[in-house]
């Protein structure tokens, strides 16, 4: 993704200048001109950062509150495990699933691993399996057992769902061209003058670049340098394999 979003960025930027500079000086359009379709180009690149950003930030957001909603619910679960006569085969299945949990955070990515999900299900219905026999001999506790256990699965099935959240391909590739094309215009604007200020030109390529490179970044968090903060899923596995 980083290659992506510097290399024809910079390549477009080049490009423009080059093109501009071969211009006749007899032929070379009004500057006025240019800097109306610059400003263009601009104002939607803007415009289509800004949306991408913005909704790139608010899933990261959204997916750290989600893994610490998980680690929460995993750690409430275990310690209501007490309270019912199966409660050394619940905790053990708990325990064995925050750690499988913390596996398919780190191992899974974007991608689904099928082998580990498969056996974290597994582990999830055999503490659900507990929880229903504990519960059979406290029917009282049924309603505070059941939800503490479905609350851990509707967090995971959550988590999940925002994990697999991203960018459709279809607006990164518009996005992409966009910006090559805005660089593009701002080289060849530059080529065109006689006095040119090409490091100003590169430096708002950079600028667009990071901005494009820390968008992607946020929208795939467990992929570049910004990564979700595992400690809260790391926390609980330590606590509870203590116990």
């Amino acid at each position: 993704m980083l290659v992506l979003c510097v290399v024809p960025p910079f390549a477009c930027t080049w490009l423009g200048i080059v093109l501009g500079k071969r211009v006749p000086a007899d032929q070379r359009p009004e500057n006025q001109h240019i800097g109306t379709v610059q400003g263009a180009l601009l104002g939607l690149l803007g415009l289509l950062l800004g949306f991408a950003f913005s909704g790139a930030m608010s899933r990261f957001v959204d997916r750290q509150d989600a893994l610490s909603s998980e680690a929460n619910a995993v750690e409430t679960a275990y310690a209501r495990a007490v309270l019912l006569p199966t409660k050394d085969r619940l905790q053990a299945e708990l325990r064995e699933y925050a750690r499988l949990r913390l596996r398919v955070f780190q191992e899974s990515v974007d991608a689904s691993n099928d082998a580990l999900e498969r056996e974290l299900n597994g582990c999830f219905e055999r503490a659900f399996a507990a929880c229903v026999e504990g519960v059979k001999e406290t029917p009282a506790l049924a309603s505070l057992m059941i939800t503490s256990i479905d609350e851990v699965n509707d967090q995971f099935t959550r988590r999940t769902a925002l994990a697999r959240r991203h960018l459709p391909g279809q607006f990164v590739f518009v996005m992409l061209v966009c910006t090559c094309v805005s660089l593009g215009a701002i080289g060849y604007g530059a080529g065109l003058v006689e006095k040119r200020s090409v490091g100003i030109v590169f430096a708002l390529t950079l600028l667009t670049s990071t901005a494009l490179y820390v968008t992607f970044d946020f929208d795939r968090p467990q992929r570049g340098l910004i990564r979700i903060d595992e400690t809260p899923l790391v926390n609980v596995v330590q606590k509870l394999s203590a116990k």
